[in-house]
């Protein structure tokens, strides 16, 4: 069971992590192409997909088709059956619901985010396209969902990049044409949609080889369901109020060019912690296992393995970046934007603190009782998040929304760390040890990098690519000295070895 995770986890790693540096590429293009305002105006547009600001109202239905199908596997597949039944309905109203709201929306939508009048019409165009499409992309949260219940991330990986791929290619050719901006979001629509076909007929072939299909469900699945619904809806409120939300606050309080100011900023972090995700999703098909068979012993494991690891190897490289950030900023997206890498390097806390606790998380989320203690510290996060964001506003504008939500992130890590470890058994010093240990090695790294800087500054990008490698090599030696035991070094040398490239499709 581990060592398919530990497969699943490092795959997923290399998919995810180049299908977000090909987004990463396409913003610096768009960006360079058509300016900060345009960038803001595509921002502004995304945020109402399930993957934004709708994830709102998508109540968590493809981590419980995930359960669903993982609980079935070694339970009852009729259950399975009902639950992804009803699970199906749901997505498929909602998306109905928002896209006929989102289609009468348009235009009192762009007078809200002061749309310049030349982009108006093609701003209406373009929520009206991404209205007729929701649907779809809804009812697709659920194909992944059983993908990842199931196991199954071949084709999730394959999929996730080829659309990346694929989109970014369209905005290198638009871009080099001139093309009109509204062509970007038509791109990127249809290669989700794309992938949402494909994964339909990978769903409908495991369905068909499984005892897993749509059922009629009874009383106890459908009270059961939409509990965990509601509570996932809880869940959602908080996360939406954290990430998808300020770019529409952004939005309505400033314009476009500001929204896609904060984009610049905020999109390694965010790139980098939606890269996470899909490693800790791995983690859920294993701890529902864990939790139908109360085996405490392996909870612990996966606990203590999932607080270390990733933060051993994630935080040393974070600190490298925020190092490097105006070297970044710089050759990304111009050097106009450099004087901000304040801002993208305090930014970095966020991913930080999910590299620490994102894998408890995930691997408790089965556990009612965690989601609400979980729920209830999102939103005592939340008030404190725009307590400082509306504190600054009028000074620091749109970079007072990334100053709120970096530092509620590192004042809520410690009691959520607490109620984690102690649900699985686990001594809360562990987080301090973890935090102590990461302290150090952080310390002499950035006196090993000033000193490097001394002598060689980056001035392009083979140049940075070259000295951030360079970086990235010491942190990881200095981590793997200071911050792994011994124990710790040995499931890291089995963590590599369960990466051969022929698992890539299993």
């Amino acid at each position: 069971m581990f060592r398919r995770l530990l497969q699943n986890t490092a795959i997923s790693a290399v998919a995810y992590g180049l299908a977000g540096v090909l987004g990463l590429l396409s913003v610096g293009v768009i960006a360079r192409a058509y300016g900060v305002a345009v960038l803001g105006l595509i921002v502004l547009v995304r945020s109402f997909l399930p993957a934004a600001f709708l994830a709102l109202i998508d109540f968590g239905v493809s981590e419980l088709a995930t359960q669903a199908v993982a609980r079935g596997r070694v339970a009852d597949w009729k259950a399975a059956g009902e639950r992804i039944s009803l699970l199906t309905v749901i997505a498929a109203v909602t998306g109905v619901a928002s896209g006929l709201a989102l289609w009468f929306g348009a235009n009192p939508l762009s007078i809200v985010f002061k749309v310049a009048p030349e982009y108006t019409d093609a701003f209406i165009s373009i929520l009206r396209v991404t209205a007729l499409f929701l649907p779809i992309l809804f009812s697709g949260l659920i194909a992944e969902g059983i993908l990842k219940g199931f196991e199954y991330y071949g084709w999730l990986r394959t999929t996730e990049v080829a659309s990346n791929l694929a989109y970014v290619a369209s905005v290198f050719i638009l871009a080099w044409y001139r093309a009109d901006f509204e062509w970007l979001a038509y791109a990127y629509l249809a290669t989700i949609v794309a992938k949402y076909f494909i994964l339909a007929i990978v769903v409908h072939r495991l369905a068909y080889q499984s005892s897993l299909k749509f059922r009629r469900w009874g009383a106890s699945i459908r009270h059961d369901t939409l509990h965990r619904c509601w509570l996932m809806f809880n869940s959602r409120i908080g996360g939406t109020f954290q990430q998808p939300l300020p770019p529409l606050a952004i939005g309505i309080l400033f314009g476009p060019a500001e929204v896609g100011s904060f984009d610049l900023i905020t999109r390694l972090p965010r790139f980098l912690k939606a890269t996470m995700a899909p490693l800790y999703g791995a983690i859920l098909p294993v701890s529902t296992h864990i939790d139908e068979t109360t085996d405490s012993r392996r909870l612990q494991m996966l606990g203590r393995s999932g607080l270390v690891l990733p933060s051993a190897f994630i935080v040393p490289a974070l600190i490298v970046v925020a190092f490097f950030s105006k070297d970044i900023l710089r050759l990304w997206v111009g050097q106009q934007h450099a004087s901000q890498w304040p801002w993208l390097a305090l930014s970095l806390c966020i991913p930080a603190v999910t590299s620490m606790l994102g894998a408890g998380q995930a691997a408790l989320i089965v556990r009612s009782e965690f989601l609400r203690f979980n729920t209830r510290l999102m939103y005592l996060q939340i008030a404190i998040q725009y307590l400082i964001t509306f504190a600054f506003v009028f000074w620091l504008r749109e970079k007072a929304f990334i100053l709120g939500w970096s530092i509620s992130y590192v004042v809520f890590a410690p009691p959520l760390a607490r109620y984690m470890l102690r649900q699985m058994n686990l001594s809360f010093s562990l987080f301090w040890q973890q935090l102590a240990r990461l302290a150090v090695v952080a310390s002499l790294l950035i006196v090993a990098c000033f000193v490097y800087r001394l002598f060689f500054l980056p001035g392009n990008l083979t140049s940075l690519l070259v000295s951030g490698a360079l970086a990235c090599i010491l942190a990881w030696t200095l981590s793997i000295g200071i911050v792994l035991s011994p124990n710790d070094r040995a499931l890291f040398s089995r963590f590599i070895e369960a990466v051969p490239l022929r698992k890539w499709l299993a």
